[in-house]
């Protein structure tokens, strides 16, 4: 009864929409929800995600619960909601996918990524987050070219936000065969000088990469560098954050001066603006930091990813307890009604 009644509140939550990023709720969902099994997942507001993948989430026990907003044509901040953790404009553009994960309305959010647009929202929220460039793909998908504000082709990923890496590794392991082909300790990882103190290299190999200027450096640049480092690597590891806290991380205003660029620079997105435009696979751990994480790289070789998700689990850290204090109590929502 408890379980349930939690997911009634959820629901509540989501259609008084008063962080305004929910678009549609199905209250319906409700149904499928029971003591032990079902869980909400929500879905950007764009058409590449399909319906007939949404469909086999719901065979896989989740439930389409919302769409949600996302940012003005794909930008990279959302000017219509707010982070509530640090009072600035959302990243976007899965902005309310990512939103309402962190506020407990989906267990499990499937946005779209084409310059950071999965990774970057979750990471500024300290959710975990992963894109695949093909996950997602059926036989109604169509795989489109784009081009980002500074000019770059690219074709969008599909990705998935949650605050429990559980939910990431159950779908992304049904969805491919993750068998891996080699062990862990055969992994080349690079990884960022400033996040080698997380790794004890008794149980991974790491070689430490000097990643400095990833904030100030062009995306053609950061695809040139992301692409050598996984010449030489299996796995790349790059500390990065806090995303839009000092900053504001958006192409649209970064371009007028030299001033407007420095503030953009100022959001620290590094290679997380690129992972998806080379194709790659992308994993994002929160670190303890506020909009901080860990951006784990591979090339999209699915033998890879169950190591790669291995790292993940090693890297992650407990819930913060004020947070979910704070934010993962629903009833606090409707102590006045609504």
């Amino acid at each position: 009864m408890k379980r349930v009644q939690t997911y009634a509140q959820k629901t509540f939550l989501a259609m008084d929409n008063r962080y305004k990023s929910v678009k549609k709720v199905f209250p319906n969902s409700i149904e499928s929800i029971s003591e032990t099994t079902g869980f909400y997942v929500g879905t950007k507001e764009v058409p590449l995600i399909s319906t007939s993948f949404i469909h086999s989430l719901k065979e896989k026990g989740y439930n389409h619960h919302t769409i949600d907003k996302a940012s003005h044509s794909g930008r990279a901040i959302d000017l219509d909601l707010i982070n509530p953790l640090t009072g600035k404009y959302m990243t976007g553009s899965s902005s309310g996918t990512a939103l309402n994960v962190f506020l407990g309305i989906n267990d499990l959010g499937i946005g779209t990524d084409g310059g950071g647009s999965v990774l970057a929202p979750a990471m500024s929220l300290n959710l975990y987050s992963l894109i695949h460039p093909e996950l997602g793909q059926r036989d109604d998908h169509t795989k489109e070219v784009k081009k980002s504000t500074d000019g770059i082709a690219f074709s969008p990923s599909i990705g998935l936000i949650s605050k429990q890496l559980s939910h990431i590794e159950k779908i992304i392991s049904e969805e491919f065969d993750l068998t891996p082909t080699i062990n862990s300790s055969e992994l080349r990882i690079g990884v960022d000088s400033v996040a080698l103190d997380r790794f004890d290299e008794s149980i991974y190999l790491v070689k430490p990469l000097e990643m400095t200027g990833k904030y100030t450096k062009t995306r053609k640049e950061l695809i040139d560098e992301l692409n050598n480092y996984l010449t030489d690597f299996d796995v790349i590891i790059s500390k990065e954050g806090p995303i839009d806290l000092n900053g504001f991380g958006d192409t649209v205003f970064g371009h007028f001066s030299k001033e407007t660029t420095t503030m953009q620079e100022a959001a620290n997105k590094g290679f997380i603006k690129v992972v998806n435009m080379i194709q790659a696979v992308g994993i994002t751990v929160p670190a303890t930091g506020l909009g901080e994480g860990y951006l784990l790289i591979t090339k999209a070789e699915n033998h890879k990813i169950a190591l790669l998700l291995e790292i993940a689990n090693y890297l992650s850290s407990e819930p913060d307890e004020l947070i979910e204090r704070y934010f993962g109590d629903l009833s606090k929502y409707f102590e006045q009604g609504i």
